[in-house]
């Protein structure tokens, strides 16, 4: 018996090439490899957010996590009109499922949330203080990678399942009671290595979530945690309140102007089939002219720009960013100039209140800030008459409305219908084209982009065009647009 069992032990060990490590020396690796533990134990908050799609349906939405020390907790999960929430605020638990309230939560489910809590604000930086158990369980696959096992217990029935990649040391799956993450495209966040990509296997569903935003040691406010109190405020009109967003958007715009930011673009190539063919990663620093990005090419594909390549794109940005500033003064000396542009920023948003009608209007708690949502879809009511108009009237989706910053949280769309451009000459985009935008409060003070995703499908002319791009915007920092760019000699 005991040499039947060696073996498969040999094999295993051979499996990844090294001696089976103890639990301590496997979670002292996965510190390690996150960015030290001491770095770990001192953050104090963890905020990471995400776009969501159901895989069997899919339904789009997206996915919030964010943990206070030392040990409040909300985790959110929202896909089409559904809405979960658990959360523990320091004395208890509670959650929420739409359409039903938010709830306190006991037994099993009570516990689970307080030991969940209890986790990401320790997060496995001090085990003989947290008073975690652990116990080496062997080495297992994971999506084809060799990874220890290794369950972690915090009480009585508390446990939870660890697989930490055998060459990255960083972890691979996690396994709940009630739950499955699978983590992937790890990438240093603060000096902390983040996941970026994680699937989510709960209730029998399958969610596909792309990380939108991560920050460590942000403001968080306490109110994220407590339990939600039920408004009897009325319920605001959906298309005055837009009305007011728009009007709130060009002070927005005056505070925009004074920040810079990097972004992340990621751009897939597409192939006949639909499958994934290639993907380019560029990486740029944006500054905010009048109302228009103007950006500056770092990184394409890992690789900083170089020498004549450098020099191309600083002559290309210098001339965008002297074009947009000169403009920018014109129209501040020339008021008619101004007056023809809200003019126009006006009708845009009147084509868009006259082609959908808004439902389902109602208040919800939208990563743990309040805001007005509601749902929007074609008007039967009214017959487009603009190109745009048609555009717009094959649209349905969801947005989340800040009402006390009068801010778009998040806006997702996507067209129900194939829908064509100068009768289909000019262009035309198939159904199932979609969109998200996110923002975010930046400084206490502006809301600004955060992340703004693209898939569409069609044709521009005579060539086929599938687009799949991903924004993401970071380390936002002040900037004057009076200021000078001088290029860097090297």
């Amino acid at each position: 018996m005991t040499d039947r069992l060696a073996l498969p032990c040999l094999l295993a060990v051979c499996a990844v090439g090294a001696p089976t490590p103890t639990s301590q020396k496997v979670i002292a690796e996965y510190l390690q490899a996150q960015g030290d533990a001491k770095a770990i134990a001192r953050i104090r908050t963890e905020t990471i957010a995400g776009d969501l799609t159901e895989e069997s349906t899919g339904k789009t939405g997206s996915w919030s996590l964010i943990a206070q020390a030392p040990d409040r907790f909300y985790t959110e999960i929202i896909a089409g009109p559904d809405r979960t929430v658990e959360a523990y605020n320091g004395m208890s638990p509670w959650g929420q499922d739409s359409p039903e309230g938010a709830r306190t939560l006991t037994g099993d489910a009570a516990a689970r949330t307080e030991a969940a809590a209890r986790f990401w604000n320790e997060r496995l930086a001090d085990v003989k203080k947290s008073k975690l158990s652990l116990e080496f369980m062997g080495i297992e696959k994971v999506r084809g990678r060799d990874t220890w096992h290794i369950r972690v217990s915090s009480g009585p029935g508390m446990t939870r399942e660890l697989y930490f990649d055998a060459g990255t040391h960083l972890i691979a799956r996690e396994v709940l009671p009630d739950a499955q993450l699978d983590y992937d495209d790890y990438r240093p966040v603060q000096g902390i290595q983040t996941p970026y990509r994680i699937e989510l296997r709960r209730g029998g569903h399958v969610y596909r979530i792309a990380v939108t935003r991560a920050e460590f040691d942000s403001a968080v406010d306490d109110s994220v945690f407590n339990f939600p109190r039920p408004s009897t405020t009325p319920l605001p009109d959906v298309a005055t309140l837009i009305h007011e967003v728009t009007k709130n958007q060009k002070i927005i715009d005056e505070l925009q102007k004074q920040y810079t930011c990097h972004v992340t673009e990621e751009e897939e190539s597409i192939d006949s089939k639909n499958r994934v063919r290639s993907t380019t990663i560029r990486e740029y620093e944006v500054f905010n002219i009048a109302g228009e990005e103007v950006r500056r090419l770092l990184v394409k594909n890992g690789k900083p720009l170089a020498g004549n390549e450098r020099k191309k794109e600083d002559d290309r940005f210098n001339k965008e960013f002297e074009k947009y500033t000169k403009q920018a003064a014109e129209a501040a000396r020339d008021p008619r100039k101004q007056a023809l542009q809200e003019a126009k920023d006006d009708a845009q948003i009147s084509d868009f209140l006259r082609a959908v009608r808004f439902t389902n209007a109602r208040r919800e708690r939208f990563r743990g800030q309040d805001v007005i949502a509601a749902d929007f879809g074609p008007n039967p009511d009214y017959k487009p008459r603009k190109a745009i108009e048609n555009v717009i009237h094959q649209m349905t989706g969801g947005i989340w409305i800040d009402e006390q910053a009068r801010e778009v949280a998040r806006l997702e769309g996507h067209f129900n219908a194939s829908v064509r451009i100068g009768g289909g000459v000019v262009a035309s985009l198939d159904q199932g084209s979609r969109f998200v935008f996110e923002q975010a409060r930046v400084n206490n003070e502006v809301w600004l982009p955060t992340y703004a995703e693209v898939h569409l499908g069609g044709r521009l002319l005579v060539l086929k065009v599938t687009a799949n791009q991903i924004d993401r915007y970071t380390d936002y920092k002040k900037f004057h647009a009076d200021s000078t760019f001088v290029p860097d000699p090297n």
